[in-house]
């Protein structure tokens, strides 16, 4: 059995929000649905937070639409390549224990 697995198994909560976020995504981005969840500070204090648009940020970023990604949300630029990054790490550590 794969090293990967087992992983997984061990951060279940962890791992469904994961494909809960790439499941939306993916709905966003082929039929244009939007079942993103929506920014807690905001809805409850109505204004935005730094956070705020990453996600659709990076959506329009793997739509290849940069401009608009810029102008959403600027840090989504420092956040995505990080995240992107942590995430092929912890994978590639998990399995290969490298």
């Amino acid at each position: 059995m794969m090293k990967g697995f087992t992983y997984s198994r061990q951060n279940i909560i962890l791992g469904l929000v994961v494909l809960y976020f790439i499941f939306s995504v993916l709905l966003n981005i082929l039929f244009g649905l939007d079942y993103l969840i929506p920014c807690l500070w905001k809805t409850f204090f109505g204004i935005e937070c730094f956070g705020c648009g990453v996600t659709s940020s990076i959506i329009e970023i793997l739509k290849g639409n940069f401009q608009f990604a810029w102008e959403i949300n600027k840090l989504t630029f420092l956040v995505f390549p990080l995240l992107l990054f942590h995430s092929i790490k912890e994978v590639f550590f998990k399995i290969y224990k490298v």
